[in-house]
């Protein structure tokens, strides 16, 4: 069996890259900077980007307009005879407009695979390690600003119950599931970076902002407009309670728990 595996540096694709080869699959990454160069805006190398695969991981870059370009990668990995794909966009894209970067490539691969799985994870417990949250933190010396209230609830979930399940959709039978996956329970901005006082977390503080002041933040960190309107449209799903809802679909897919908040901060920021 190979697998190809897209964003592999990505907090979910490089743990599903980790876990395919710790099993003795034979598992490649691709992006830019990969062993195999892949890039969404250069389709002259993708008939031998695909050569051999048997199984695609796709993950669709947030907020830079590529969603055609994946839907495009998508269907010609089907035309070179490539068995199995399983896409991973995020938690409510099946309610975004059809014509979203994520939901194109999901109903792409709906559209020309027999064989295909949609994994939608919630915010990750890494966000706030390693991801997005991080970052901001890093750059308001650990103080995370966000347009969200600090009471607002999201069930997060930690990308190695993500990249967990993504492995089991590519070497078990999973075809036509669609997972949103959750952790067990909602959690506060604010409880969230309580529980990380005491560890190596980069985030310290929780402030709450408006848009206007969280995108003159993100402006400054170098991110574009579009990355930045999808994390708004995200957090202002948060914030009407649209990311709290806990789901089965890890132990549907798993056959068991996803892990807790609690256990991840012990596990990776004590």
């Amino acid at each position: 069996m190979s697998v190809l595996v897209t964003g592999p540096t990505g907090m979910v694709g490089r743990r599903v890259l980790t876990e395919l080869r710790r099993r003795g699959i034979t598992a490649a990454g691709a992006s830019r900077t990969s062993e195999v160069r892949l890039d969404w805006t250069d389709t002259s190398d993708w008939d031998k980007v695909l050569d051999g695969v048997e199984s695609i991981f796709v993950v669709t870059p947030i907020g830079r307009s590529l969603g055609n370009r994946v839907a495009g990668f998508i269907e010609k990995a089907a035309e070179k005879g490539v068995e199995k794909a399983v896409v991973m966009s995020s938690m409510g894209s099946e309610h975004a407009p059809s014509d979203s970067d994520q939901r194109v490539a999901e109903e792409r691969a709906r559209k020309v695979f027999d064989k295909w799985t949609v994994l939608r994870p919630n915010w990750l417990n890494q966000d706030f390690t390693e991801g997005t949250f991080a970052a901001l933190a890093r750059s308001r010396n650990g103080r995370l600003e966000l347009p969200v209230k600090k009471h607002t609830a999201v069930s997060f979930v930690d990308a190695r119950d993500v990249a967990n399940t993504a492995v089991a959709a590519l070497v078990g039978d999973h075809a036509g599931r669609e997972y949103t996956l959750t952790g067990p329970e909602p959690v506060t901005f604010k409880q969230f970076v309580r529980m990380t006082k005491g560890t190596d977390s980069p985030v310290w503080r929780f402030k709450k902002v408006d848009e206007a002041g969280f995108y003159f933040r993100a402006r400054n960190r170098g991110w574009g407009d579009r990355y930045i309107d999808t994390l708004n449209e995200r957090f202002a799903a948060a914030v009407a309670g649209r990311a709290a809802e806990v789901t089965e679909d890890v132990r549907a897919a798993l056959g068991r728990d996803p892990g807790p908040v609690a256990k991840f901060i012990r596990e990776e920021t004590a």
